[in-house]
């Protein structure tokens, strides 16, 4: 079955009641399949395992651990919430098609699922990690009792963004950007999302002359898990040059967070 805008079905779910705003955002070459309830993918396997699946409760239990945020990085859970709030706020229209929110890399939306069922936006939380997805459902159901339909999980790959130009007036892409080498390339992309009015928030780990903070970068990216660091400096010339345009920068800690 061929749906419009090249959506089809396939072997994981029917694909005959997707999300209007699925229909609308997704580029007319790709095809999204129901992996199950709530969830959706526009990957060629949903079930490939991911660098993430196995170790999503771990990772959920140490970024929301106030210990651990303030020791390794100088940052607090409430830094990331606060700041997913303002971003779903920002720019927010009264017309859904305008104020469409795109979470890219949302993880188990450990940060922002009470901002998310308090907008009336339309927001799609991608990730390419299937635990995640399940994870964000199951707190979704746990606070709201019910995946709003306003809010809609889906499954796809951030290197291979599947969406039609300008089709967000938001972008959040939290606690991500350290894992990415080509973090310019990415945000560039990202920023191809948005509309001309649109906002674009991201955040980082970078070098701040912390001991504890920066000697765990090293190890991280020593491991292979985060890419090679960067100096805050450095970090502000990347968005500088990807987004051209006045960026609102601020650290905390090991943090950065930048708006535009």
């Amino acid at each position: 079955m061929r749906l419009q805008a090249g959506f089809k079905s396939a072997e994981f779910g029917r694909a005959n009641q997707l999300p209007n705003i699925l229909k609308e955002v997704l580029a007319a070459d790709r095809s999204v399949t129901i992996v199950e309830d709530g969830i959706y993918s526009v990957l060629s396997d949903p079930l490939t395992q991911h660098h993430y699946d196995r170790r999503a409760a771990v990772y959920d239990a140490l970024v929301n651990s106030r210990l651990y945020g303030r020791v390794a990085w100088g940052s607090l859970p409430e830094d990331y919430v606060s700041f997913a709030r303002d971003a779903i706020a920002s720019s927010s229209a009264a017309s859904t098609s305008e104020g469409r929110f795109l979470d890219a890399g949302c993880g188990s939306l450990i940060f922002t699922a009470p901002s998310y069922l308090e907008s009336s936006r339309q927001i799609i939380a991608f990730d390419e990690s299937l635990a995640m997805l399940r994870r964000a459902r199951k707190r979704l159901l746990k606070l709201a009792g019910a995946v709003p339909e306003h809010i809609v999980l889906l499954q796809g790959d951030l290197a291979d963004l599947p969406f039609q130009p300008k089709s967000f007036q938001g972008v959040l892409f939290m606690n991500v950007l350290h894992h990415i080498e080509e973090a310019g390339t990415v945000i560039g992309n990202l920023k191809a999302l948005l509309t001309d009015e649109g906002h674009l928030h991201l955040t980082c780990l970078v070098y701040n002359h912390r001991f504890v903070g920066d000697l765990y970068l090293n190890a991280l990216h020593s491991s292979g898990e985060f890419a090679r660091p960067r100096s805050s400096l450095e970090w502000r010339q990347i968005l500088d040059r990807a987004l051209g345009e006045k960026v609102v920068y601020r650290v905390k800690g090991n943090m950065a967070f930048a708006s535009c």
